[in-house]
């Protein structure tokens, strides 16, 4: 099914009365992955996209590199994308701007967080956080353009009043509250928390859509229990293996000197029973729909030539 207004569909995720778990992921085939798997969004991380491009979460991407990575993962997918937006992109035009372009792009919403610029990644040392005034502005620019584009787009005002020089637990909860009575901001989004204790008491005095996270508290509370506590979403990040595992099987080529491990890999990938293949079962268009419209478009001989062929590459598919 096609969803008509992402923004409406992500809103509802936001707003229902269990806590969503949301793939959080990098990369288009990440989204097709958990659409695939059967979740209602995918969340496109910020620090994790800057990553796959070969750069650290720094705010070294634009706004133009982001939107169109946004783009190409919201095209490959039925289901709403939720993004990273670092600061919005500069001063309250440029926030607007950012806003436009992600609804442009197709995304059902994004995050805007308080630090000043450069930004840092959440939960490193060195943060520093804009003023009230400053932070208030930015959600509100943000907001008045979502107003005039598009109603159903969500806003989600981070805060790393908790990690931030200077912060903690009750900076971090002052900000939360000043952005939901001072802005048109949807959902709170706290950044950074080490403890679920921080997160109860942080989510307790917040109104309407908020939730946290932070390393430390990922898993460690059921879907039963973080909606008792009023966690709007949960975050997972299944992607993590992309990089450690295919590290780990980097050193060991280096190690040994040899390929073998690779195909020693493939050889326990193609045992289990439930293993997808090589990635393109959740390509779209998919390898069937292509050779349909191969069948359907191309002349007699020009089948035969494409079936003759078919053959190559069926190990990866």
């Amino acid at each position: 099914m096609t969803v008509t207004s992402p923004g409406s569909a992500l809103r509802q995720i936001f707003e229902s009365a269990e806590t969503r778990i949301v793939p959080f992921g990098s990369l288009p085939i990440h989204a097709q992955m958990a659409q695939h798997a059967g979740f209602d969004a995918f969340q496109l991380s910020g620090g994790m996209s800057a990553w796959w491009q070969g750069v650290s979460d720094t705010g070294w991407l634009t706004l133009t590199e982001v939107v169109e990575h946004a783009r190409r993962t919201a095209r490959a997918v039925d289901i709403p994308i939720y993004c990273d937006a670092d600061t919005g992109f500069g001063a309250p035009i440029n926030v607007q701007r950012t806003v436009a372009e992600f609804i442009d792009a197709g995304v059902g919403g994004i995050h805007i967080e308080d630090q000043r610029e450069p930004k840092k990644s959440g939960g490193v040392s060195g943060i520093e956080l804009v003023s009230d005034t400053e932070a208030i502005g930015r959600l509100n620019a943000a907001t008045d353009e979502r107003d005039r584009r598009d109603e159903d787009f969500v806003i989600v005002a981070r805060t790393d009043g908790y990690g931030a020089a200077g912060g903690g637990i009750d900076e971090a909860i002052r900000r939360g509250q000043l952005y939901k009575a001072e802005s048109g901001a949807d959902v709170v989004f706290y950044e950074g928390f080490h403890t679920w204790e921080q997160a109860e008491l942080a989510l307790k005095e917040t109104p309407g859509p908020a939730y946290a996270i932070g390393v430390p508290m990922i898993g460690r509370k059921t879907v039963a229990e973080m909606t008792a506590l009023g966690q709007a979403i949960m975050p997972a990040a299944f992607v993590l293996p992309g990089i450690n595992e295919v590290w780990r099987l980097l050193m060991q080529v280096r190690e040994s000197g040899e390929v073998t491990p690779v195909a020693e890999y493939i050889d326990r990938m193609n045992a289990e029973p439930d293993f997808p293949g090589w990635g393109a079962r959740f390509g779209l268009p998919s390898t069937d729909s292509v050779r349909e419209a191969e069948e359907q478009y191309l002349p007699a001989s020009a089948q035969r030539d494409y079936l003759n062929n078919a053959h190559i590459g069926e190990s990866y598919s």
